[in-house]
């Protein structure tokens, strides 16, 4: 018997994740993502499904990520009628994330005189059809039995393991690279005969994790002296959580001077409230401070901002402080009116701590440009412009390929994906020679028929 795999996102780029598992009696979709790049909303997100959406039986969804659940409410309003499925955390996350992106896309839509991507009521439609699961459990989908496995890369995020006829497939979603401070390590699989995988540092070797602490502090600590503000442009989930976690420990064993830490994002602040709400799945010694009655992320330096007017008030204090603020990519949100004050500031920080995607203007600004444009205002960009690679939260190079090492015995075909086209190139390569396994990168559109 045979099925096929269809590539409809996230091949040949790194966002947009949409793969469709045809077996013949069941049609099963793996994540329905926003396409990210140069704009806050892509072309490609208002364009028809390359599926009919009323076919497909179920919806597996390995994170909350936007670029991985972003055009789910798209999917239901086109027909969808099936199950949609993840972790709990996925799940409890998820409305967040899509309420967000809504208001961001509806902006865009009024801006492009398009059509409403979709409502309120798609989303809570989708959520009708959403449950939710832990690790491990099984469920009969058709002729095919899944369970999700931690992935380690965001809290609840899973890879999504896939048995038929005695074969094994997995579709890995986004996985962590070990080192986040709340997180335990990506979980092992067993005896995989295909694999789906991501690529975005299939190319690059991140420098070691267990400095990452000490240059946030050096950074931190420069930035104070000089009277200024260090920006760090982050997303919401996982990111934002993380660098709260490092900046509370940083001032409580005073390390760095006591300074107003600002999250500029109310969807952090969600996200953080449903982080703390789903504690089962945190690292066992993050758990155990959890139910001492710690709040792992509160400090008394730490302000959430809500109010836009507020937000605005935020570049008129004076002395040292930080501002967390999204998008992660400077893409759009709050982040562009504080890169506004803080780029032309030689006495000011901007600190990349994740993936910029190419043509975002994180890339730009991480590439060294000293004249961007934002909301079409030239700005000269004074302010020192920093990275931390350790707080991705993505497997580098190295680890991607130790990951299908350890399951050559059995693999029969790995499909690089999620990732820019030199990344996933120069993965499947390595996975060809090194490890001598069959490996391509699909493109997108394309098809691959697997016995399975």
């Amino acid at each position: 018997m045979s099925s096929k795999i269809h590539f409809y996102g996230a091949a040949g780029t790194v966002t947009g994740s949409n793969f469709l598992l045809n077996t013949g009696d069941t049609k099963i979709l793996i994540d329905c993502g926003l396409s990210q790049g140069r704009h806050a909303a892509e072309d490609a997100n208002w364009q028809k499904f390359p599926f009919n959406p009323s076919e497909i039986d179920f919806l597996l969804v390995t994170h909350a990520h936007i670029d991985h659940i972003g055009r789910i409410p798209k999917l239901v309003k086109d027909g969808f009628k099936g199950k949609i499925l993840s972790t709990q955390a996925t799940k409890t996350i998820a409305p967040h994330m899509l309420r967000d992106s809504m208001e961001l896309l509806a902006h865009e839509a009024r801006r492009h005189n398009r059509e409403i991507l979709y409502t309120e009521a798609d989303i809570d439609n989708a959520l009708k059809m959403w449950e939710g699961t832990e690790y491990h459990t099984k469920h009969e989908l058709g002729s095919t039995t899944v369970l999700f496995l931690d992935a380690g890369h965001i809290l609840g995020s899973a890879m999504i393991h896939i048995t038929r006829n005695g074969r094994n497939l997995v579709f890995t979603g986004d996985l962590g690279a070990g080192n986040s401070p709340l997180l335990g390590p990506t979980e092992a699989l067993s005896s995989p005969h295909y694999l789906v995988m991501e690529s975005v540092y299939g190319d690059r070797i991140r420098g070691r994790d267990d400095e990452r602490r000490e240059l946030l502090e050096d950074i931190i600590e420069h930035t104070a002296a000089r009277g200024g503000t260090l920006l760090i442009p982050a997303f919401s989930t996982e990111r934002t959580q993380d660098l709260l976690y490092e900046i509370k420990t940083l001032m409580t064993q005073k390390k760095v001077p006591s300074m107003p830490v600002y999250v500029d994002s109310p969807l952090s602040q969600k996200i953080t409230a449903a982080y703390l709400s789903c504690k089962e799945y945190f690292a066992p010694d993050i758990q155990a401070r959890i139910d001492a009655g710690e709040n792992i992320f509160e400090f008394p330096e730490l302000r959430f901002v809500e109010e836009v007017e507020e937000s605005r008030k935020i570049a008129a204090e004076r002395g040292p402080k930080i501002v967390l603020a999204g998008s992660g990519m400077s893409n759009g949100g709050r982040v562009h009116e504080h890169e506004r004050h803080v780029l032309p500031d030689e006495q000011s920080t901007l600190l990349i701590v994740g993936y910029q995607s190419a043509g975002s203007l994180g890339r730009k600004l991480l590439e060294g440009e000293k004249r961007i444009k934002i909301r079409d205002e030239t700005i000269l960009v004074r302010a020192r412009v920093e990275a931390i690679y350790g707080y991705s939260a993505h497997m580098d190079g190295e680890q991607l390929l130790e990951f299908v090492n350890k399951s050559t015995d059995t693999l029969k075909n790995v499909f690089v994906v999620m990732g820019e086209p030199a990344s996933a190139s120069f993965l499947v390569q390595r996975i060809r020679d090194y490890l001598g396994v069959k490996a391509v990168a699909p493109e997108e559109g394309e098809e691959e028929t697997i016995d399975f």
